[in-house]
């Protein structure tokens, strides 16, 4: 549209005869057909972003494990299952959506720097292929709970390489200041009591070092002090049957300095660091979590324009969604690529604030954007949607859930329905007892 806002090619979100389509069908269409605001997400383009990562590591055995975390809806969640991958999951919640997408609880592993017992309980009751440990105390909590109910723990060490991903300070993970990861020298200290223990089995080695590495080098790096530690763990007496990458594979937003690399690119360089350090003679399997990068371009949060104001010289674009369905601008000041569904190949472009009606001065979603002249009515596709922001919505001003839309080739479904006041309120009651729900009925009725 112009040097000032750039739009990352998509072969599943392209203008056809004037109007932007998701596939083979038209977004305008579904805005008529069930509201604004609402997420659309292309089932081609995260099947096609799946079998990319899958083939980029096909020389070397190896297991995807989505991270749940990026969206997880229930019909995505079951298509990926359906073209082979795994579940990477930080919560009951999330253990309890992987179970109803149907995956086996050999394909589940479970991340994350604080599991309650209740969820320790359920995975370990279920037998799932790893949990994930991040701390000396949850080492403790696992072999306790693993005596309790008389199973023995399949867990990983997540390691800290310590390695810096170059990337939002946010969604670093691998140094040793942030809260994630045990040091590889307090891991290797607990190595002699993990092997020695009963009720735990140590299976794997793992990082995550962060989002968004543009670059390969840093996931070769860490790669290899993963590979290496593991090979160290092997040989004291672990049977290694993981080493695992993590997650961290980009996706374009717009506003990158550079291109990130093809997947290619990075599945090779994973590779090279687990070959650097000799994990490759383990007979392990190289594991990946990524989410971002297979569902984060699938989809858009299509919204509607609500008012335009003129203020001080500023041109302020009011629009139906907010940061309640997308909050990564507010809280990253992340950029999205913003796209009109009506194209104007030959308007002219000035800079626009596109700001949400939630009562926030965070509430936006660009600043100072090049944009065509727009009215009410008229719709936005806000691009990169698909990971991180149905997943991260939230009820705030009492603003209903948006409807999540999946589009497969010329037709589309709701595989969520967009939320009512009524649901809204249910499981809450005044001070006098009653619930809302009643009283909204009530009202509704006199």
């Amino acid at each position: 549209m112009s040097s000032q806002q750039r739009i990352p090619a998509s072969s599943y979100f392209v203008h056809k005869e004037g109007q932007l389509h998701a596939e083979g069908i038209a977004l305008s269409h579904i805005a008529e057909e069930v509201g604004t605001p609402a997420y659309v997400y292309s089932r081609s383009a995260f099947e096609d972003s799946f079998k990319s990562i899958s083939n980029a590591l096909a020389s070397v055995p190896h297991f995807i494990a989505y991270a749940v975390k990026a969206n997880g809806n229930l019909a995505l969640l079951a298509r990926l299952r359906q073209l082979g991958a795994g579940a990477d999951i930080v919560s009951g919640g999330e253990l309890l959506r992987a179970r109803r997408a149907g995956f086996s609880t050999d394909k589940i592993v479970f991340s994350g720097v604080g599991k309650t017992d209740a969820e320790l309980r359920a995975a370990l009751s279920l037998g799932i292929r790893s949990i994930h440990v991040e701390s000396v105390g949850e080492i403790e909590v696992i072999e306790a709970l693993a005596q309790e109910l008389g199973v023995k723990a399949r867990i990983a060490l997540r390691i800290n390489p310590d390695v810096d991903p170059a990337t939002h300070p946010y969604i670093s993970t691998g140094l040793h200041s942030t809260k994630f990861g045990l040091e590889p020298e307090l891991a290797r200290a607990l190595l002699p009591r993990i092997i020695a223990s009963k009720h735990l089995r140590l299976e794997g080695i793992a990082c995550h070092i962060g989002s968004m590495v543009l670059s390969p080098e840093p996931l070769r790096d860490a790669m290899e002090i993963v590979a290496r530690f593991a090979v160290e763990c092997a040989n004291a007496g672990a049977h290694i049957k993981t080493v695992d990458a993590g997650g961290g594979w980009p996706m374009l937003y717009g506003n990158e300095e550079r291109d990130a690399q093809s997947h290619a690119v990075f599945g090779q360089a994973i590779i090279e660091g687990m070959q650097r350090g000799g994990a490759d003679k383990l007979g392990a399997t190289l594991m990946v979590e990524p989410g971002r990068a297979i569902v984060g371009d699938s989809g858009v949060l299509l919204t509607r324009v609500l008012f335009v104001k003129e203020q001080a010289g500023k041109r302020h674009v009011i629009v139906d969604a907010a940061m309640t369905e997308l909050i990564r601008p507010a809280l990253y000041r992340a950029y999205h690529a913003i796209v009109p569904v009506t194209d104007q190949p030959d308007a002219h472009l000035t800079p626009a604030d596109v700001v949400g009606p939630v009562c926030e001065s965070g509430d936006f979603f660009a600043h100072d954007r090049s944009l065509p002249p727009l009215k009410r009515g008229d719709l936005l596709a806000i691009r990169g949607a698909g990971a991180y922001s149905a997943a991260m919505a939230s009820n705030y001003n009492s603003r209903p859930f948006a409807p999540e839309v999946l589009v497969s080739g010329d037709s589309f479904s709701v595989v969520r329905d967009r939320q009512t006041l009524d649901d809204l309120l249910h499981n809450e009651r005044d001070d006098a007892g009653g619930s809302l729900r009643e009283w909204m009925h009530s009202q509704a009725s006199s």
